[in-house]
């Protein structure tokens, strides 16, 4: 996600570790970028600092002392070099994905520099933006001057004030481009309401939403190319008559899923619309509406790849991953008695076999989850979930992509993708999962995790924010912990000694459900369970 930062940029990062090995922390925050960018005095975010109120004397006044480490002046650059790695906090990377946000707003090809950091830790950290305010910043002025420079490096769109609008109005038919253009614009708007209304309200998806939303507000930007008044003048609604001829297929939307479907193509048919014709009057704005045309093609299929997961896995709450047991009739005992216990979905998990054992029991593992109507995942191998005829297969990071997995398994198969940090949770929506692992939460007796890659409750929480792609937090989860991982914001959980190696793996898996049902507050409930 990360790839594409400027030299400075990519030297403010350098630097913010450096400052956050100074002062001895264990992550990279958002206060160790402040400090890095007014360090690099020869930066852009430097010198716009400088220039509207917050030079780096005052910052550095405004700022807690252990803010910039024992050392208060810069480090040198063979320091910076040396630095050892440090991991980058949630905040902090909440605040570089604002930056790629702010980067890419109008141009998808632009570097990250230094003053989209700066604009995106005013808007992503409250703290950051106290402390620059405390320092003399001038905030809305700064964002106002970040926005023209963004407007005006992307290309010579009409933002400025001194730049005039298009004039449509030529000799050879500039009233009826501008009609085509005014339609176009207006189905796009629609289009793009009418998909936002159903991820915001249907999905309940904030990162979808969100990601709409910028996209209206992109668009909103384009259309500044063109003279609004003339585009409304040349309006001509009632004798439009495209208005009186009507479709079978128009009138008639089988559910919200057709809905949302038919506004997509209207989306990507109206911006088609926009470029093809604004390459008459404007060559860079033909170029915006084709940025905007490919984008919409992403979200269509982040939008419907949420949607079919939803269909397939919006009620499994409760994934119980099962291997490591001693013969086959264990593994089928164990995957029958979670299965009673209400285990939603079953993940065959095995490391130690041949590919041929391996294979035998899962198909046997199939046929127990077929009978009981529970999905099956085959973890790490989407060759052996194709043979198996399993329901999809879970990837980690080292394993194949998700675009290769679902060139074996198939386009319906479901694939999920273990996240350990919000890079990797954007990565693996981008990329079209269909669901998430999202972990390590708690330190796990299956697999030895040192601090550094524990993800955490806080992570828990930053992809409740994020989307609602459906995901298991993962790691270390039992009947002891599960309710601190509901408070963060979890409603579905995998888990595997919890259950696999409980006494009563029914009981076992019963009770974790009862949980996430919101059943634990029944004082008799463990009781009638191991009665049951």
């Amino acid at each position: 996600m990360f790839e594409s930062f400027t030299a400075g940029a990519e030297r403010a990062l350098r630097r913010a570790a450096a400052v956050a090995g100074r002062r001895g922390a264990a992550l990279v925050e958002p206060m160790d970028l402040l400090a890095a960018l007014a360090l690099e005095t020869e930066s852009r975010a430097a010198e716009l600092m400088e220039e509207f109120g917050a030079p780096a004397d005052r910052l550095r006044s405004a700022m807690e002392p252990t803010a910039w480490g024992e050392d208060t002046e810069a480090p040198a650059e063979e320091e910076d070099e040396l630095a050892e790695p440090i991991p980058r906090s949630a905040d902090l990377r909440m605040v570089l994905g604002e930056a790629v946000s702010q980067a890419r707003s109008l141009d998808r090809s632009r570097d990250v520099g230094t003053e989209h950091m700066l604009a995106a830790l005013i808007a992503a950290s409250t703290p950051v933006a106290d402390v620059l305010r405390a320092a003399g910043l001038e905030i809305p002025a700064l964002l106002d001057r970040l926005t023209r420079i963004t407007a005006v490096e992307a290309g010579p769109l009409p933002m400025v004030d001194d730049i005039p609008p298009l004039d449509l109005a030529e000799p050879g038919g500039g009233v009826d481009l501008a009609r085509i253009l005014d339609a176009s614009a207006n189905r796009a708007r629609e289009g793009l309401r009418v998909v936002e209304d159903y991820v915001r309200f249907a999905l309940d998806d904030p990162g979808l939403t969100r990601r709409l939303k910028e996209m209206r507000h992109r668009l909103a930007e384009a259309e500044r190319g063109l003279d609004a008044c003339l585009l409304i003048d040349a309006r001509e609604t009632h004798q439009d008559v495209g208005t009186h001829i009507m479709t079978v297929s128009e009138q008639i939307r089988e559910n919200p899923r057709a809905v949302l479907a038919a506004n997509f193509k209207r989306i990507a048919e109206a911006l088609r619309s926009l470029e093809e014709y604004s390459k008459l009057v404007d060559v860079w704005l033909a170029g915006r509406f084709e940025v905007l045309r490919y984008d919409v093609y992403t979200i269509e299929k982040l939008t419907m790849t949420a949607v079919a997961s939803r269909r397939s896995l919006g009620e499994a709450r409760l994934m119980v991953l099962i291997g490591g047991l001693p013969t086959l009739g264990d593994l089928l005992w164990v995957a029958e008695e979670a299965i009673a216990g209400g285990a939603d979905a079953i993940q065959y998990r095995e490391k130690g076999l041949t590919d041929r054992e391996r294979l035998r029991q899962a198909r046997e593992l199939r046929i127990l989850t077929a009978r009981a109507r529970v999905p099956m995942i085959m973890n790490d191998r989407p060759d052996l979930a194709r043979l198996a005829g399993c329901d999809g297969v879970h990837l980690g990071q080292d394993d194949v992509s998700v675009r290769d997995a679902r060139r074996v398994i198939g386009a319906t198969a479901q694939i999920g993708v273990s996240t350990h940090n919000r890079e990797q949770l954007d990565a693996a929506v981008l990329a079209g999962a269909g669901y998430l692992g999202v972990g390590p939460v708690f330190p796990s007796a299956t697999k030895e995790f040192s601090e550094p890659e524990l993800a955490g409750l806080s992570f828990v929480r930053l992809a409740a924010e994020t989307t609602a792609l459906p995901w298991f937090a993962i790691g270390g989860i039992d009947a002891t912990n599960i309710d601190r991982a509901l408070e963060a914001g979890a409603t579905r959980i995998a888990v595997a000694r919890a259950v696999v190696r409980a006494q009563s793996p029914r009981k076992a898996a019963r009770r974790l459900k009862a949980r996430l049902d919101g059943l634990e507050s029944e004082p008799d409930l463990d009781e009638r369970i191991d009665q049951s």
